[in-house]
């Protein structure tokens, strides 16, 4: 500790104590502990799931989206909130979040062929099917809860995303007894 203090004072601090106050003394700990946890789930999430912090808050706001706007169309129903559909919910998450990790490690720990400049790789195709799939499923019943809670953009929104995607498919327009 003398040798460290000796060359810290060559840069005129008093000793260690001295250089650490001047250095990180506005660093709290509970800025170091929120910084490090972040720094963790954001690299997890990127290295298993393949997506960036960016798009990963913005699943995280879809996802609290589609709970709070289900609660609220509930509560409008006049139904109580019960803590199984929290389970429900976190089930889903669950199994969305298993769906996302297996085709993103399949793509990422492949090597297929480059041909003419492009990678044919079929799990990428998968990966990117299966966000847009479950992407598309909370959005839909985001715009469904809010046409519960009369929200009359979303029942028109959800009338022109119907109509196209069942033209599209040649698809008749049926309500069917879907479960969310």
């Amino acid at each position: 500790m003398k040798t460290i203090n000796y060359i810290l004072e060559g840069f005129g601090f008093k000793n260690w104590l001295d250089f650490k106050v001047s250095t990180f003394g506005f660093i709290q700990p509970l800025t170091i502990s929120v910084a490090t946890i972040t720094g963790a789930i954001v690299s997890f999430v990127e290295h298993f799931f393949g997506f960036s912090y960016w798009f990963l808050i913005g699943y995280v706001v879809l996802i609290g989206g589609e709970w709070t706007t289900g609660v609220l169309a509930s509560r409008k129903r006049k139904e109580k909130h019960e803590s199984r559909k929290l389970g429900r919910m976190l089930l889903k998450i669950g199994v969305y979040s298993f769906i996302i990790f297996i085709p993103n490690t399949f793509q990422r720990e492949s090597q297929f062929p480059v041909a003419f400049g492009y990678e044919l790789d079929p799990f990428i195709w998968l990966y990117w099917i299966v966000i847009l799939v479950i992407i598309w499923q909370l959005f839909i019943s985001v715009l469904e809860n809010l046409e519960q809670l009369k929200f009359r953009f979303a029942g028109v929104l959800l009338k022109v995303i119907n109509k196209k995607f069942y033209e599209n498919l040649g698809v008749t327009n049926e309500k069917s007894n879907s479960i969310t």
